[in-house]
């Protein structure tokens, strides 16, 4: 009896895990995607969202997480995201990425330079009722804005 359960435990697991990894992909492409990024991708993320290693003078909330996305896209209009690796643990959804795009719009003070730029990164991701909760953040900052220099 204890077996069955034990398979049956682990079947659960496994496709919430399967379920997290494909709601991360599927995060991933609407940020990729110019024509419904704007209108879907905030829909990943809960009303509640926490953030954490953005930058200081944002809001630590969805608001200030909306206020960074949308200065990338209007600095970066072209920039994509490719996850490396996805990791699942429980509720948690870990990843290695890079993010790749033009730099066409201001974007922190610095003047669009028509630079391309590849920095690394790495998210975790917290989950709740199938959204987002809670998202810590480390990029390469200290690279981005060498590749920007002119």
């Amino acid at each position: 009896m204890g077996t069955h359960y034990s398979s049956l435990h682990l079947r659960d697991d496994l496709s919430e895990q399967v379920q997290l990894r494909e709601l991360v992909r599927r995060l991933g492409e609407t940020f990729n995607n110019p024509e419904i990024r704007e209108s879907s991708y905030f829909d990943f993320y809960d009303d509640s969202l926490v953030i954490s290693g953005f930058p200081q003078n944002l809001p630590a909330n969805k608001e200030g997480f909306k206020q960074f996305i949308y200065l990338l896209w209007k600095g970066f209009p072209d920039i994509k995201i490719k996850f490396e690796d996805i990791i699942v643990e429980g509720d948690k959804v870990a990843c290695r990425y890079y993010l790749a795009g033009t730099h066409r719009g201001e974007f922190l003070g610095i003047q669009p330079t028509d630079k391309q730029f590849r920095v690394n990164g790495m998210t975790v991701f917290s989950f709740g009722d199938g959204k987002v909760i809670h998202r810590w953040n480390l990029v390469d900052m200290m690279s981005l804005m060498e590749q920007l220099k002119t």
